[in-house]
């Protein structure tokens, strides 16, 4: 047996794709689709939960990388060739702030292919549980929407100030005239009235043993995708595991 100690993994490449949309989500977020020729599929094919990577040259000559996670599915980069994602806008944002102001269809833009371990095989026998914030949305709606395509059942509690800040509410109010029971949508409201008063304020860890008490029986839950601010997945994560959650995938997220 021969083992080669010295081979080098080929660094993944940088391909031009064209904007295809930009279309406003809130007052605050857009989705960008993106337009991925037939002989560029293979190089994007991902998991439901990857991200993929722009660069962009500043005025002044420097290079800025942003990260942002899919929307879409693989089903639509194989029948559509097409990928979607969400980006939240800030003023000071180097790379959502250029989207806001100038992104525009026939854009071409500088992408890495998708990267990423928040993600996973979707299988029809798995019950997946999510918890998210704001636009932490965006790579659990690829894996709800993966998930129940393959027949699997998905609960989301989706953590929003407002119904008008929640990005992808339409995709997600879908989900649910889709596929019925199987796709089990709670949103909770932090500064206007939730469906009730369990989903009315911030989703703290006393609030989420209440919803978990009342809403979302843990046992139930398979596999765990936590995806927002840092306090909030720390201490919704530690409550699932006092809870006795086995698999818990987490990603944080910051706007730029």
């Amino acid at each position: 047996m021969t083992v080669e100690l010295n081979k080098r993994r080929k660094r993944p490449a940088w391909h031009k794709l064209s904007v295809g949309r930009v279309r406003p989500l809130t007052e605050d977020s857009l989705e960008v689709t993106l337009a991925v020729p037939p002989e560029l599929r293979e190089a994007f094919a991902f998991k439901p939960g990857q991200h993929i990577t722009f660069q962009r040259v500043e005025d002044d000559g420097s290079e800025v990388r942003r990260s942002y996670s899919l929307a879409s599915t693989p089903r639509e980069l194989a029948e559509d060739g097409t990928l979607r994602l969400g980006i939240k806008f800030i003023p000071q944002g180097s790379f959502s702030a250029y989207a806001k102001a100038s992104l525009a269809p026939g854009d071409v833009l500088e992408v890495l292919p998708p990267l990423g371990v928040f993600c996973t095989e979707p299988d029809p026998a798995r019950h997946y549980g999510a918890i998210v914030a704001g636009s932490g949305i965006t790579p659990i709606l690829s894996i709800a929407a993966a998930a129940l395509d393959a027949g699997a059942t998905v609960t989301v509690l989706y953590s929003n100030r407002t119904g008008e800040s929640t990005m992808f509410a339409e995709e997600l109010a879908e989900l649910e005239r889709r596929h019925g029971e199987r796709f089990r949508l709670h949103h909770v409201r932090t500064r206007s009235e939730g469906a009730s008063p369990l989903l009315t304020g911030r989703l703290t860890p006393e609030r989420l043993r209440e919803v978990l008490a009342g809403l979302v029986d843990p046992a139930e839950i398979d596999e765990w995708f936590l995806c927002g601010p840092y306090e909030m997945v720390l201490g919704v994560k530690e409550v699932l595991e006092t809870a006795g959650a086995a698999e818990i995938h987490t990603e944080l997220y910051y706007v730029d």
